[in-house]
């Protein structure tokens, strides 16, 4: 049988792309930098975001009953960076990232590729990780390229 690093180091060569989530609560706004996240759904377009439990955005997007998905360009790994490595717990990320509410309040990182609001249809626990799904009940558009993830090109 393999050993859990051994599949742990084949899943990391996995690619994606980066998105930050941004949520607002009357209590407090806030951005999370994200990779896990896919279409779940185009009949009735739908994403699936996993995020980790102990993360503030997993207790903030029940309470705001939906979330945003801003799409990082190729220019923003500084932005992807800064919103990843710090929790919202202990600084205000808004106030170190260019944002616009989105239709529902919910922050949208400016300069993004493409922004969409969700709103949340559905939450699923597995192991460590909370997953979103959220009905996209609007999106925009923007032209360039992608910022893509793979864990080497972030973490060494």
């Amino acid at each position: 049988m393999q050993t859990l690093t051994g599949i742990k180091n084949a899943m990391s060569a996995i690619t994606h792309g980066v998105y930050v989530l941004g949520v607002h609560t009357p209590e407090k706004d806030n951005l999370m930098t994200a990779a896990w996240l896919c279409q779940a759904s185009s009949n009735l377009p739908a994403l699936v975001v996993a995020v980790s439990s102990k993360h503030l955005t997993a207790q903030l997007v029940p309470q705001a009953g939906g979330f945003v998905v801003s799409v990082l360009s190729d220019k923003q790994k500084e932005t992807a960076l800064n919103n990843g490595r710090v929790s919202g717990r202990e600084r205000d990320k808004l106030a170190g990232t260019a944002t616009v509410p989105g239709p529902a309040g919910h922050p949208m990182v400016v300069h993004a590729l493409a922004h969409l609001e969700c709103r949340l249809t559905d939450v699923l626990t597995v192991s460590d990780h909370t997953l979103f799904i959220g009905q996209v009940v609007w999106g925009e558009t923007f032209e360039g390229q992608p910022l893509l993830y793979h864990e080497k090109d972030f973490f060494g």
